[in-house]
């Protein structure tokens, strides 16, 4: 978190402060635990944080469980300020996770970065954002492979009458500090809201073979959503792999998504 308080530090010259308790109109933007992103940041001075957990059946009979969060800063209307990572995560063989089974614990890698938010909505144009964050690892753990990583990605936001699309096209770039490799990936989401404060979401995206250490993956995403405040986001879900010999079979979800203070108007 200290790029967040670095932020806040870098905006206290000049600025009246007012911190307050979200409103009707501060309106929560999920990312996570999805795929597909938004071009669109809330507004500046509110804080956004994202959490879900995410469990996964890999292939060989493997079992994942991991706990990503993303917390969000906006500090104006074009940029916003991100730290986020997959979280803990353990994973294991066997469906009972028995004893001496355990393949993987670890905290993932932390992402530090920022979106820049280029187009706002229009009629005939749709919202673009571009962000860029760079993966820093973390400590020395069970099945845990330290690298050093940045990831770029591409939105594109429209609405056209009552369906909601979002269409990101991203870059990974693995093992800055070893041997590197590109991973392009490209994701859309599209959703409606058929009863008020209620929503439903069909996904579907592609990862590319970046290297034999991290392979191709694909899948086809659903979730509802529930939106008891527009602060307020839950969502539940699950997807199925496309390459399920090679990479995953299934992962189901739930998340949250809340800007729980804005601190200045």
């Amino acid at each position: 978190m200290a790029i967040l308080t670095l932020a806040l530090l870098l905006l206290v010259s000049g600025r009246a402060w007012a911190t307050e308790s979200p409103g009707p109109d501060d309106k929560a933007l999920p990312c996570r635990p999805t795929i597909a992103c938004t071009a669109d940041i809330v507004a500046p001075g509110s804080f956004e944080l994202e959490s879900g957990m995410l469990f996964r059946k890999l292939a060989g009979d493997v079992r994942q469980w991991s706990f990503p969060f993303l917390a969000k800063l906006t500090l104006a209307k074009w940029v916003q300020l991100q730290v986020g990572s997959n979280g803990f995560t353990t994973q294991w063989a066997g469906a009972a996770g028995r004893l001496g089974e355990t393949r993987a614990r670890f905290f993932d890698d932390i992402q530090l970065g920022a979106k820049l938010h280029l187009v706002d909505q229009s009629a005939l144009v749709p919202s673009l954002s571009l962000s860029g964050a760079l993966c820093v690892p973390t400590a020395d753990a069970i099945g845990y492979v330290r690298t050093t990583d940045a990831l770029f990605i591409g939105y594109v936001t429209k609405d056209v009458g009552p369906v909601h699309a979002d269409l990101n096209v991203g870059l990974n770039a693995l093992a800055l500090d070893g041997t590197p490799a590109a991973q392009p990936w490209t994701a859309l989401a599209i959703s409606v809201e058929p009863i008020k404060r209620f929503g439903a979401m069909v996904e579907g995206y592609v990862f590319a073979n970046a290297r034999p250490e991290v392979r191709h993956d694909a899948g086809l995403l659903f979730a509802l959503s529930a939106s008891p405040r527009p602060w307020l986001v839950f969502d539940a879900g699950g997807d199925v792999g496309g390459f399920p010999g090679d990479s995953r079979v299934f992962s189901v979800f739930v998340g949250m998504t809340i800007v729980p203070v804005v601190l200045w108007r």
